[in-house]
């Protein structure tokens, strides 16, 4: 039996604040190692639960951690997200040693203020009629997860650190940051 004292801090809706700042920290984190505007590999399962991926340029990611992309509504991507809304969404930045996994739900969103505010002209490639493109929408992908590895030095110390540790006949000192985050627990509300 839960006692009315445990009810209240169960429900306790300065748990939610909390939570709410554990979620913007880890997203300046995420967002410190990511940088801006990065080009990020975006996996979704197609109508064969096939796995695809497609470069996207990030045009935003907020600090409730949902990622925003521009991506064609009518495009492969669009149908996968039809079949199985999670997805995956990778960075890579392999001359800084720098790896970062996200993980979470997507689906479209037609919001024509939100579009606006986040053009730039290096998409109008690929939608030639500019924000008002009728096949343009918005990515919306709610992270629920989070991984990093991020190795803080350079190449060539990694190398000497490796080959010091040969020497020496000891297993090398691992010079990798590995954290995981968990940004929300359930399936964001539609």
């Amino acid at each position: 039996m839960i006692r009315a004292t445990q009810m209240r801090s169960q429900f306790d809706p300065r748990d939610d604040a909390a939570h709410g700042a554990d979620v913007r920290e880890a997203v300046l984190r995420l967002r410190a190692k990511i940088g801006e505007h990065a080009i990020a590999m975006v996996t979704a399962t197609d109508r064969r639960y096939m796995p695809s991926s497609r470069p996207l340029l990030t045009q935003h990611f907020a600090d409730d951690g949902v990622l925003w992309f521009f991506a064609a509504s009518d495009g492969s991507l669009a149908l996968g997200i039809e079949t199985n809304p999670r997805v995956s969404v990778t960075y890579s930045d392999p001359g800084h040693g720098l790896y970062v996994s996200l993980s979470g739900y997507a689906r479209l969103v037609y919001d024509p203020e939100r579009i606006f505010a986040l053009w730039e002209e290096r998409v109008q490639a690929w939608f030639p009629q500019g924000p008002l493109d009728p096949r343009l929408a918005l990515l919306r992908v709610d992270v629920d997860h989070a991984e990093y590895w991020d190795e803080h030095s350079s190449r060539m110390i990694r190398l000497l650190a490796l080959a010091h540790a040969a020497l020496l006949r000891e297993p090398p000192v691992p010079a990798t940051e590995h954290g995981r985050m968990k940004l929300r627990g359930t399936a964001p509300r539609a």
